[in-house]
């Protein structure tokens, strides 16, 4: 006995209800998922507010240089910054740390490395920032296509070196490292990167070609699974 139009047209929405169900029930399955993913090392770095790469990394240099002054006698004198690089990181750091020094009551002075009769000072903060690291390690998707979190981790590292102007007594002599790890949403990326250094910009991990197979992929995956359940439910 043939199936009749109305009857034909009932079959085929109760089975495309039913693929909907599924691929329902496979979205919350993907999204259970990245849940458990974002249990990990970054999710106890979401914040409500989005620290940008530039503001993070100056914090990092920051708690580096309050290192290096908390090394100093704490009745104020003469200072002066002295870098072993000349590199944008540098000047970055150069920047902080004078803001810190100067808050204490330092007078705060900079090595120009031109010739000349420096001015005398109490101490001397020499300093080479070693690196000023940003990555994005890890991503999180929908379904396993569409990014919707991005993992994100910065370093610094600092060899600092303070003595005594007068004796050359060391005061300090240590490479002092510091970190940051956070995820912040997709859409906040062109909020959180800056133009003004390169360690401010990354490249995302899985951005590139591999990125795109993953997507065909998992399309591909999909509508495989499709194209079988009305194979297996046809007439």
């Amino acid at each position: 006995m043939r199936e009749r139009p109305v009857e034909r047209m009932n079959s085929l929405a109760a089975r495309i209800a039913a693929m909907s169900g599924i691929m329902i029930a496979l979205s919350f399955v993907c999204v259970a998922a990245q849940a458990g993913e974002g249990a990990g090392p970054f999710a106890a770095g979401r914040s409500d507010t989005v620290r940008t790469n530039l503001w993070l990394a100056e914090s990092l240099l920051a708690e580096v240089a309050a290192e290096g002054v908390a090394a100093l006698p704490q009745d104020g004198g003469r200072v002066r910054l002295q870098s072993a690089l000349d590199t944008p990181a540098a000047h970055l750091f150069q920047t902080v740390a004078t803001g810190l020094l100067a808050d204490r009551g330092y007078e705060v002075f900079l090595d120009t490395g031109e010739e000349g009769v420096p001015a005398p000072v109490d101490y001397v903060f020499g300093y080479r920032v070693l690196g000023v690291q940003l990555d994005y390690p890890e991503v999180g998707r929908t379904l396993g296509i569409w990014r919707n979190w991005v993992g994100r981790e910065v370093e610094v590292s600092v060899m600092l070196e303070l003595s005594e102007a007068a004796t050359g007594r060391v005061l300090l002599n240590r490479k002092v490292d510091r970190g940051y790890r956070d995820r912040f949403d997709d859409h906040e990326l062109g909020r959180v990167e800056s133009p003004l250094y390169d360690f401010t910009t990354a490249e995302i991990k899985g951005s590139g070609w591999q990125d795109r197979m993953e997507e065909v992929v998992v399309l591909g995956t999909l509508a495989g699974l499709v194209a079988v359940y009305f194979a297996n439910t046809s007439d």
